[in-house]
């Protein structure tokens, strides 16, 4: 295994040296990719920017705003938190299960007094009942990358001013508010890690991660970055995470709002409908898919707005490839029930 510990405090950079390494082939074992950075938003692929974040707010306190390539929901970063991410071979049968990836993760943190941390749920890592990390996968050409936050020492207020999250969500974790839902792991920790950094916490868990007691004795299994490498990053955060387009994407005029809660995660559907038929239509949510949301939403363009030709249209799909745990049945009731 190698690993890379990323300089920059930019999220749009740290996403495109993500994305980059995962699609590089000269890596012959698995990447651990740790990354810290300056106050900012990551909302999920298939999420709904506006209806997410609070933009007045993000932009008064220069909180940067980017969208990544999985899916799942919106996070709060700031220079507390600490974010990882391994990427390896991707296998089928492990999209979606974060328990086996983020394992060693939880082994670490119990090494370092954190003795109650768990995975729970779809993709969260609990510790008293409080979320301190959310997950997400992306797969691509044979690779996968699983990538989550570890709340150290985040400032809290932050995460329930800058986030709008939808109340339907809240209602089904069972609780009011997202301050109630999250907590920093650093006073979970034993004392001698209580005043620990977040770039020390980051070394700490890189020594647990190689079976290592000194970062010296693990110096060659560090990859550093090229020059070409940090062009072609500089080219992906121009041309994605620091471009407008894909951060907010194009809104269409919505004429009917949709939202159900699936096992599968949050979706919402914003549809035009003109003469019977959708002539435009936008789908949210923080579910996981494995195809572009936005090739079912173009195959929907001049469906007629009914189950019968919905289901028609839709016969022949795996809905599941777009909308991970999310039947087809279940997608079909979302847009017209």
């Amino acid at each position: 295994m190698y690993y890379v510990r990323m300089p920059s405090h930019d999220i749009r950079r740290n996403l495109a040296t993500e994305q980059y390494l995962l699609n590089q082939s000269t890596f012959d074992e698995p990447l651990v990719l740790f990354y810290i950075q300056k106050p900012c938003v990551i909302v999920g692929r298939n999420q709904n920017v506006r209806a997410e974040v609070d933009l007045a707010y993000a932009k008064e306190h220069q909180i940067t705003i980017t969208r990544r390539l999985s899916g799942g929901g919106a996070v709060y970063d700031d220079l507390g938190n600490l974010s990882f991410s391994f990427v390896v071979n991707a296998d089928h049968e492990s999209f979606g299960n974060f328990k086996v990836v983020t394992q060693p993760i939880i082994e670490a943190l119990h090494e370092m007094g954190a003795t109650g941390a768990e995975v729970s749920g779809r993709n969260d890592l609990l510790i008293d009942g409080k979320k301190f990390s959310g997950n997400a996968m992306y797969t691509k050409n044979k690779k996968m990358y699983s990538h989550g936050t570890l709340m150290l020492d985040v400032d809290l207020d932050e995460v329930s001013r800058v986030l709008t999250v939808s109340e339907k969500k809240l209602a089904s974790k069972g609780t009011k508010s997202v301050r109630s839902r999250v907590t920093n792991l650093k006073p979970y920790l034993a004392k001698e890690y209580q005043g620990i950094s977040t770039e020390a916490f980051r070394d700490r868990l890189l020594l647990h991660l190689f079976n290592a007691k000194t970062m010296e004795s693990i110096k060659s299994q560090e990859y550093q970055l090229t020059q070409e490498d940090e062009q072609a990053i500089d080219q992906l955060v121009l041309d994605i995470y620091g471009n407008d387009d894909w951060v907010f994407g194009e809104e269409p005029k919505y004429t009917i709002k949709r939202e159900e809660k699936f096992t599968g995660g949050l979706m919402e559907a914003n549809i035009s409908v003109e003469k019977g038929r959708i002539s435009a239509i936008a789908i949210y949510g923080d579910y996981f898919s494995q195809k572009d949301t936005k090739e079912i939403a173009d195959l929907l363009i001049g469906c007629r707005y009914d189950r019968e030709a919905l289901e028609h249209v839709l016969a022949e799909i795996t809905v599941d490839d777009y909308f991970s745990n999310i039947s087809k049945a279940e997608f079909i009731q979302l847009l017209v029930d």
